[in-house]
């Protein structure tokens, strides 16, 4: 084949190559799996944030009910302090009357805060449960469907692995420095390498090339670039 042959048979395998292309449909389904990956994460850490209010919580009101039944001993030392004491000043009262108050003061805020934090445990409690019924639903389901997606991709790597060994076959064919040509080509041009000359007009880009340029194509010897697309331009045959 000469060199014209087989940039066309190169074009026509990129051609195929995009027309039937197994990558463009997964690339929405990999961004589905993508986005429910990304959503178990954000569930688990949710599920860690709630496990540690919960501990925080738990901590708290351990901590209060421990200091429950000192305070009642403490307030009870103090009333019993002020009654049997009988020589005390006025002003020994009301510091003790003041600590009394103090101390059922917190007394009866543990209990409220017990009574509150018991709530907090039980709503930290339910959105863990329900985050983690969630978080397994998706679990299943990201299973299922990068299952497909790892069969699907496995498939599309062996028909594109058949267009590159087609495609290598052919650039076998050409000498390097042609090859470095063509590769620069579908870098810049990855749906279409190769143009054809209309008259004076580049199909790929339809801009008019100069007349020197088109003489060059069509004496057909070397590899030459549109100068304004950098396709590779063949003469039509």
């Amino acid at each position: 084949m000469d060199i014209i042959q087989v940039l066309l048979a190169l074009s026509d395998i990129n051609d195929e190559r995009n027309r039937v292309d197994p990558r463009k449909p997964l690339a929405v389904f990999y961004r589905e799996i993508r986005e429910l990956k990304n959503a178990i994460d954000a569930a688990e850490k949710k599920i860690d944030y709630l496990r540690g209010e919960d501990q925080d919580a738990q901590s708290e009101m351990d901590q209060l009910i421990i200091d429950g039944p000192r305070w009642v001993d403490e307030i009870a030392k103090a009333k019993d302090r002020m009654i049997r004491q009988r020589e005390l000043t006025l002003k020994e009262m009301l510091v003790i009357q003041q600590e009394v108050v103090r101390l059922e003061d917190s007394m009866y805020y543990g209990e409220a805060r017990v009574a509150e934090l018991r709530d907090m445990k039980a709503r930290y409690d339910m959105n863990r449960r329900q985050l983690s019924a969630k978080r397994k639903e998706m679990k299943t389901l990201y299973n299922e469907r990068a299952e497909v997606y790892n069969r699907e991709k496995a498939e599309a790597d062996r028909v594109i692995a058949a267009f590159a060994r087609q495609e290598d076959d052919l650039l076998e064919g050409l000498k390097p420095e042609e090859r470095s040509i063509y590769r620069e080509a579908l870098r810049m041009n990855p749906e279409n390498p190769v143009a054809m000359v209309d008259g004076d007009i580049c199909n790929g880009c339809r801009i008019v090339l100069s007349k020197q340029l088109v003489k060059n194509v069509n004496h057909g010897n070397n590899v030459i670039f549109c100068e304004n697309c950098l396709r590779i331009l063949l003469p039509r045959v």
